[in-house]
């Protein structure tokens, strides 16, 4: 088998007018692969106009803010006229070239005016008519998601709202409240309880620098110029054009016509794969380590057979704990990971076969990716976190980069070992221009707790209890406190989705009916605004005095304001000061400027680098600038004037392949193991890893005694083997047969657009089942199916697929639940209704190894909920 025929990878060339057009199949593709998408009608009216109106004459393009949480942040132009959104383009600050792209934006920006002007944006306050403040009956709490609305005034709002948190406060203190994402009201206000979770980066969020991995993971992988040195890209657990949509899929594109040849590790073969003709190991859901292992095992024997697999001088100088010869100086116990790969400690190798029945991936396949991950291949090994969220998953980091390591694939052109994530995907590296932020007032939280989310639901319905406060921020985790906490009577819910997003959702909702008082903001009736008390109306980007963030290394983005603010909605600085107020307390203890003032801040301290190689001031302010906008500040020089940066919607570093700002990941640290140690305790890549391992034991979570400080196959709490009746796989399957995940969709960015027409008209919400499960349980595409878990039961209709692994079920993310009082059955097949509170080891959360069973509905069959009647409340 030839190299570049290894695994069968076909070559294509891809122009960028043709990954333009490649998009729009994808979208064809996947609104086919979502199962009978809505197509709207369409009607040929005929005039006796001869002439067609221009409607851009007398209006203006506006730079909009696209603000989600899909990682991409590009550019969106929209045109006002008369006061209303005419028209929509996308990033034309300059022309387009393969060096130089274009920020564009992608279906789901396009369709970002029904998010400011939908008709079920919620106009004014609303109240909740069985409640009343008080606390015990007057709350009637077990009405929450079922009573009837009624519109009041602001100023009512504010008042029932300060009314209950001055009596919480007054009798709980801080612990009485729960708020995910506490905003600086809140903190000044009363404080509250924190919640915490493994979502967006798994178990990257753990002890990662303990490793010698950067903060989550981040920054280790090359920069978009240097994927086109690389013979092989393998993406695991990857699928940026339908999770970061925009520049990341046509920087891989690139890659792919300079000859570099793609590998998909996913239980789909998904739409970026089918992109760049990549070869697919589909691997089963939630047992990738078994997978990694037996090709660590593959390249130990491949090496001793032939040579030249294994990269032990690279291994001997930037890692410990690999084998006996290198382990760390403060190991407690005398294991390594070769040893283990070879079943020296309990007698079993882990090969190929033995990895064969966990995986799903045939043993030819697992040999002839180690091949790939070879020495002398130039390979990237680029991973996103789906694979990092799931039970028993506490150890995928030292096993990812433990096999980069064995290749060598680290800090040279061509190799790679990191993550693609987010708005870097395909492009690490230190930035060239960043964002400035505007100075505000430090808030600080009275309440140090942090609980585990699906923990805390438990809690709330209990009045209280002992609980082990491990995290109190994304990442910061600690040795665990003992705490014990009392009742928390009153949840905020600011700028997050949390109800909706974390798991154990229909115990989330109970504990939502146990407090006294639920105060929510929210543009729509969203899960967390449907099972609140009184939602206040906030206003979209569109509809603020604009803002500037960092996109990606290259490029800061900057929007302005669309429209006037929909209804009586505010911002959230407008909120918070309104219950600052209403509190008795001064709200410039929050916020001490105005929004104006902030912008103008943020533009101020954008910074570019320099030809010196020094960060400087990237827009140029005049005086009549800072007269115009009516704020205070100083004249500087930069190298854009502050009309052209705000009119560009921002600003994008001109790159070219050797202007001398590439980036190849642990170079540092390859070319100075001394001078640039790692942020580990022995300087280097700690594949056994005492210190993380310690912390995990620390917690005393079950199952922690399957785990070692390095890397292991444990049974996870939830997993594959649960779908068997005696727990081993190869038995007899038992009520849930099938292993359940939750993939990315390119209809919502996590929950956010899942109310949005157009898109609902492109997308259904399908349930993913592979044709040999359908066939086995009587299922056909268009079907509507019943998903049950021992968390839940929900419903969705059927996309029956060629390109997913068999016993494995796709719901994917962020529909908004939609239970049915009387059956309890969840008819949007919310993925977080399906998944209970499951956890052990590091307290990691099992979003991707569920276990399901699927079957045809015999109720009536559901409508596309492109049909289905917006939640609109204030017609």
């Amino acid at each position: 088998m030839n190299k570049a025929g290894e695994m069968g990878i076909t070559d294509t060339g891809i122009s960028r007018r043709k990954f333009m057009q490649g998009s729009m199949a994808v979208a064809a593709g996947a609104a086919a692969l979502s199962a009978f998408g809505c197509a709207p009608n369409a009607e040929v009216k005929k005039t006796d106009k001869t002439e067609a109106e221009n409607p851009e004459e007398g209006g203006t393009w506006v730079n909009a803010a696209c603000w989600h949480n899909c990682g991409g942040r590009c550019v969106n132009k929209v045109m006002v006229k008369d006061g209303a959104v005419v028209r929509q383009k996308t990033d034309d600050s300059h022309e387009d070239s393969p060096d130089y792209p274009q920020q564009r934006g992608c279906v789901r920006g396009k369709a970002q005016q029904q998010q400011c002007f939908g008709a079920d944006r919620i106009m004014h306050p609303l109240k909740r008519k069985g409640w009343q403040p008080g606390g015990g009956s007057n709350s009637n709490g077990e009405n929450r998601g079922k009573d009837e609305w009624e519109v009041i005034s602001w100023d009512e709002a504010i008042d029932l709202a300060c009314q209950e948190i001055k009596r919480i406060s007054d009798e709980y203190g801080p612990t009485g409240f729960y708020c995910k994402s506490p905003d600086p009201s809140i903190n000044v206000m009363c404080g509250c309880v924190r919640g915490w979770d493994t979502t967006s980066h798994g178990t990257y969020t753990l002890g990662a620098e303990m490793i010698g991995l950067p903060s989550c993971g981040l920054g280790n992988a090359n920069d978009r110029f240097d994927m086109k040195n690389a013979e092989y890209i393998i993406m695991y657990a990857s699928n940026p054009t339908w999770s970061a949509a925009g520049t990341p899929t046509y920087y891989y594109i690139q890659a792919h016509e300079a000859g570099a040849k793609f590998i998909c590790v996913d239980p789909l073969y998904n739409a970026s794969a089918q992109m760049l003709d990549a070869d697919w190991l589909p691997v089963r859901n939630g047992t990738d380590m078994a997978f990694l292992l037996a090709t660590a095992y593959e390249m130990l024997r491949l090496d001793e057979a032939e040579g030249d697999i294994v990269d032990w001088d690279f291994l001997h100088t930037y890692t410990v704990g690999f084998d006996a010869e290198s382990m760390p100086s403060d190991a407690k116990v005398n294991e390594n990971l070769k040893d283990y790969i070879l079943g020296t400690y309990d007698g079993t190798p882990k090969t190929p076969e033995w990895a064969y029945p966990i995986c799903g991936v045939e043993p030819e396949k697992i040999t002839a990716f180690a091949r790939i991950m070879g020495k002398n291949n130039k390979t990237m090994l680029l991973h996103n976190y789906g694979m990092a969220r799931c039970n028993g998953a506490e150890m995928i980091p030292q096993m990812i980069v433990a096999l980069g390591a064995m290749g060598g694939h680290m800090g040279k052109s061509g190799h790679a070992t990191g993550s693609a994530y987010h708005a870097n995907c395909g492009n690490a590296g230190p930035v060239l221009v960043k964002a400035g932020s505007a100075t505000m007032p430090k808030t600080k939280n009275p309440c140090s707790t942090g609980v585990r989310q699906p923990q805390l639901y438990e809690l709330i319905k209990n009045g209280g209890g002992d609980v082990l406060d491990v995290s109190n921020a994304y990442g910061s985790f600690h040795e665990g406190i003992p705490t014990t906490l009392g009742p928390i009577k009153g949840i905020f819910h600011s700028t997050d989705a949390t109800l909706q997003t974390s798991l154990n959702q229909k115990e989330g909702i109970e504990a939502h009916r146990a407090v006294d008082f639920v105060l929510t903001r929210a543009q729509f009736m969203t899960t967390n605004a449907r099972y609140s008390d009184i939602i206040l109306p906030v206003t979209t980007e569109w509809e603020r005095v604009g803002g500037v963030t960092s996109s990606n290394r290259e490029f800061v983005y900057c929007y302005s304001q669309v429209t006037e603010p929909i209804g009586e909605a505010k911002t959230d600085q407008e909120i918070g000061t309104l219950l600052l107020q209403g509190m008795g307390m001064d709200p410039a203890l929050a916020y001490d400027k105005s929004e104006t003032q902030q912008f103008f801040e943020q533009i101020a301290g954008c910074q570019v680098l320099g030809d010196d190689g020094e960060m400087k001031p990237l827009v140029t302010i005049t005086a009549d600038d800072i007269q115009k906008m009516g704020v205070e500040g100083e004249a500087q020089e930069g190298v854009i004037s502050m009309d052209e940066f705000i009119a560009n919607g921002g600003y994008q570093y001109e790159r070219t392949p050797d202007d001398g700002h590439g980036f190849i990941g642990w170079k540092s640290f390859v070319d100075d193991p001394a001078g640039k140690p790692l942020k580990s305790n022995s300087g280097k890549i700690e594949i056994y890893c005492q210190q993380r391992y310690d912390l995990m034991a620390s917690y005393g979570y079950p199952g922690v005694e399957q785990y070692k400080p390095y890397p292991t196959y444990v049974t996870p709490r939830v997993g594959y083997e649960s779908t068997f009746k005696d727990g081993k796989i190869g038995g007899e399957k038992g009520d849930y047969p099938f292993i359940m995940y939750n993939p990315h969709y390119l209809r919502r960015s996590h929950t956010v657009f899942d109310n949005c027409p157009w898109l609902r008209e492109t997308w259904a919400n399908p349930v993913f089942v592979s044709r040999e499960d359908a066939k086995a349980k009587g299922i056909s595409d268009g079907d509507t199916v019943l998903i049950s878990t021992p968390a839940g039961k929900g419903l969705r209709r059927a996309a029956v697929l060629d390109i997913l692994l068999p016993g494995v079920v796709g719901v994917p993310h962020g529909a908004w639940v939609d239970v049915d009082e009387k059956t309890g059955i969840d008819r949007a097949g919310s993925d977080n209704y399906l998944i209970g509170a499951e956890y052990g080891g590091f307290g990691v959360s099992g979003y991707n190894n569920q276990i399901c069973n699927i079957e045809k509905y015999t109720g009536d069959a559901l409508e596309p909920d492109c049909e289905w009647p917006q939640r609109i409340v204030n017609a």
